[in-house]
């Protein structure tokens, strides 16, 4: 095998993995992997808050400028079954935790909650790198808005991550947790230990096999 070559497609490996997003791009969570609110008779889907439904314009995962589309200030149409989710009566406030589907670099967590009681208030972030959370990161708590019509809300949560838990505190003192889409600023996604100590492996090993033909 031409070791220069193999070398090449190694080095792009390397290069892709770590740049499997846009920097700075708009990105949707893969799936929602945990929620401890359950789901509202009705209350349509937790998959309603990561495939852009209701949205006034829609963006490209991961490839969408993320500055640009906030400033195009897109809205949710008014949250139904259809297009979004609404936590069981109580209310019931816990936590929805959202898979990346890889390792990032965060920026911001943006969100478009409800035009009434029911919007999130007081909400708190956390970051980890596996679905069961050990070693969480606590990126803080905000507090956001009852906004008419549902504009997004952007909150500077930096960190490096795949899975993001909200957890929601309070709610504007309606009967549930209504959000209509969550979405996240990423820079770029950081490769897994596993590949690279694959690749770097597989570096050295061109090392010692032109080493052993000299």
């Amino acid at each position: 095998m031409n070791v220069k070559l193999c070398q090449g497609f190694l080095f792009g490996a390397l290069t892709l993995a770590a740049n499997i997003a846009a920097a700075g791009a708009i990105l949707s969570p893969t799936a929602v992997v945990g929620n401890t609110m359950g789901t509202a008779s009705g209350g349509g889907s937790t998959t309603n808050l990561i495939n852009q439904t209701g949205l006034s314009s829609g963006f490209v995962s991961g490839v969408t400028d993320f500055a640009s589309y906030i400033a195009s200030n897109p809205t949710h149409a008014s949250l139904n079954p259809s297009n979004a989710w609404a936590g069981a009566p109580g209310p019931v406030l816990g936590d929805l935790d959202f898979d990346l589907g890889n390792v990032y670099s965060l920026g911001s967590f943006a969100f478009w909650s409800q035009s009434n009681t029911n919007a999130i208030n007081s909400f708190t972030l956390f970051s980890a790198f596996d679905a069961s959370f050990s070693g969480a990161v606590d990126l803080g708590t905000f507090s956001a808005s009852v906004l008419n019509p549902i504009t997004v809300q952007v909150f500077s949560a930096p960190s490096t991550a795949q899975f993001v838990r909200l957890r929601v505190n309070s709610n504007h003192g309606g009967n549930n947790v209504n959000i209509g889409e969550v979405a996240f600023d990423v820079s770029a996604a950081v490769p897994s230990p596993g590949p690279l100590a694959l690749m770097g492996l597989g570096i050295a090993g061109i090392g010692y096999w032109r080493r052993k033909q000299i």
